[in-house]
């Protein structure tokens, strides 16, 4: 790309909800008149079927608003974007159930009365910075869970001041690192554009710290001394679900006696916990009361969270190194020391009783299994970017040159041209298509992977080979049109293209908020769908992200759904359109 994108400010859509009987719903709302619009010769297809539409009313701009007994549609003839000209309205996001009974525009919003309660639709121009600081606020005040931001359950569905103190995720370390990465990038485009001492740069510097030390506090909190990464942590004033935890105390850890440590034969085993969490990364537990006999982490930690961290480190080094030593040096030493627990146990992360963990595998051993013959080539690039990156940020080389180059000897690098091929096969031996079979979160990791070695490596032939790797996961990369997976690839493939067109339709249209309240996809007739050889649904083509399930990035953005895991009791973290944002911003593929 020459140019950058150009961003501009664009109709966002906002919801509150209200009682029939609220003092604030207008009489107007009360007493409307339900009139059946005449839709012969509609121009475009209608989320609804045209026998569902009871309503309407006439809004600013020659806008439309339409009611069915299945939702709200906007139909704004003079949009500039053909995706703008009809938009979908649905519960649980939008309205309290599907079935509008009455409508009053007023200037560009709306009051929709349905059948249970009253939803007032404000749609407000803004930019899409705007949206990246809303949604982040969001984040700050819900999600946060002692620096860690993956998800945040409510005790009340939809009221946001009802956040549980505790709801640990199987992934805070993966979310986190993306979260992290994305406030990294956003500190370095304020602070280009401000200077260091402006008072906006000084705010989004300490949320982009907090997030940085959180996450490098999981490399650390096992206090095993070997490298060992926790998924997650818990205090002892949080439930403890189902999960291979250690507590613990007296410098020693011990697993919780549940069903998953007895399955594992783990219960009863002492594990040393006695190297010292540097003192600066106590702070996300001290700060609420608890030392670190209070503490209860999670192990079995998988490659998804040892991948997003280590291109982590790699921007925690890049934006905090020069300006906080301190924290670089805690920055290479929990790289090093994690890469060498990989190298000392034949490229595997290994637990308390010997053996690797279920998913964190880079070993020929594995690759030659059946599911490890299938992950060998994105496993095989992670390998490869963890070294590239601890030489990286620490301008060492010796072991970790020496082993890299045995792995390129073994042929970790062919091994990441594969990916296609092997994908397509693993497909078809299991009776499914290939679009079927994939596991979305794999899209996040080779993401970080390959955009990681494409950051680090600097030989050209290893470099094409790289590339080549990439290019064999674009048949699934463009499948969901996200920026934070087409960003990272054409950064590290110039000659190929992405559609800013279609990335520009995602930033305008992206919601507001993270509530994870259902979509009513189900209920649609204006989009394609097919049932897959799984049973379940898809449509023809990925929806806007304001009319599409929240999910992070680990989920099929093709699959019809009716609810949303958590519903509207849950508030997800706020970097699957951050990270995709600041490093646009980052990198000036976009600008405002």
């Amino acid at each position: 790309m020459k140019k950058p994108y150009v961003l501009k400010p664009h109709v966002t859509r906002f919801m509150k909800l209200f009682a029939k009987d609220s003092p604030e719903v207008p009489a107007a709302l009360l007493s409307a008149k339900a009139e059946k619009p005449d839709l012969a010769g509609f121009p475009y297809p209608l989320p609804s079927a045209k026998s569902e539409y009871t309503c309407f009313a006439e809004g600013n701009g020659g806008v439309l608003w339409l009611g069915a007994t299945t939702g709200l549609t906007r139909y704004d003839p003079n949009a500039g974007r053909e995706v703008d000209k009809i938009m979908y309205f649905s519960k649980d996001r939008d309205l309290a159930d599907n079935s509008v009974q009455a409508l009053y525009a007023e200037g560009a919003n709306v009051w929709v009365l349905t059948e249970t309660a009253v939803a007032f639709i404000e749609m407000s121009v803004i930019t899409m910075e705007e949206k990246a600081n809303i949604l982040l606020q969001e984040s700050v005040d819900i999600v946060d869970r002692h620096g860690m931001m993956s998800q945040k359950g409510l005790a009340v569905p939809r009221d946001l001041s009802s956040k549980l103190p505790y709801g640990e995720s199987d992934n805070d370390g993966c979310f986190t690192s993306g979260y992290a990465i994305a406030e990294l990038l956003h500190y370095a485009v304020k602070k280009r554009e401000l200077g260091p001492d402006h008072p906006e740069v000084r705010r989004v510097r300490a949320i982009a710290m907090r997030s940085v030390e959180a996450t490098l506090l999981l490399m650390y909190i096992a206090r095993r001394g070997n490298g060992f990464i926790a998924r997650t942590y818990l205090t002892k004033d949080e439930p403890v679900p189902n999960g291979q935890f250690y507590r613990i105390t007296d410098n020693k850890a011990t697993p919780i006696d549940n069903e998953r440590a007895q399955k594992k034969g783990l219960v009863g085993m002492v594990i040393d916990a006695s190297a010292p969490v540097p003192e600066r990364l106590t702070k996300y537990f001290r700060e609420e009361g608890y030392t670190i006999d209070d503490i209860i982490y999670k192990g079995d930690t998988s490659s998804d969270e040892v991948t997003l961290h280590f291109l982590h480190l790699y921007f925690a080094h890049e934006i905090f190194g020069k300006e906080d030593p301190e924290l670089d040096d805690l920055i290479k030493t929990a790289a090093k020391n994690s890469l060498r627990h990989f190298i000392d146990h034949g490229y595997e992360m290994h637990e308390c009783d010997g053996q690797a963990t279920t998913w964190a595998k880079w070993s020929l051993e594995y690759f030659d299994t059946g599911m490890g013959w299938s992950d060998a080539c994105l496993n095989a690039a992670e390998m490869l970017m963890y070294h590239k990156v601890v030489m990286h940020i620490t301008g060492e080389e010796g072991k970790w040159k020496e082993s890299y180059e045995h792995l390129l000897s073994l042929g970790y690098a062919d091994l990441t041209t594969k990916h296609f091929n092997r994908f397509n096969q693993m497909s078809t031996l299991g009776g499914m298509e290939p679009s079927e079979d994939l596991m979305y979160g794999d899209n996040m990791l080779a993401t970080a992977a390959f955009w990681g070695l494409m950051l680090t490596e600097t030989d050209e032939e290893l470099l094409k080979k790289y590339r080549e790797g990439y290019l064999s996961w674009n048949h699934v990369l463009h499948r969901e049109h996200n920026p934070g997976y087409d960003f990272p690839f054409i950064l590290s493939c110039p000659d190929e293209k992405i559609d800013m067109e279609r990335i520009a339709d995602w930033f305008y249209r992206f919601h507001p908020s993270r509530l994870a309240a259902s979509v009513s996809t189900t209920l649609r007739r204006d989009i394609p769908q097919r049932t897959c050889l799984g049973g379940y649904k898809e449509v023809s083509a990925v929806l806007p992200p304001d009319e599409c399930f929240i999910a992070k990035y680990d989920r099929n953005p093709l699959q019809l759904r009716d609810e949303d895991s958590g519903g509207v009791r849950c508030v997800e973290s706020c970097y699957v359109y951050t990270f995709a944002y600041w490093i646009g911003r980052y990198h000036g593929l976009i600008e405002e």
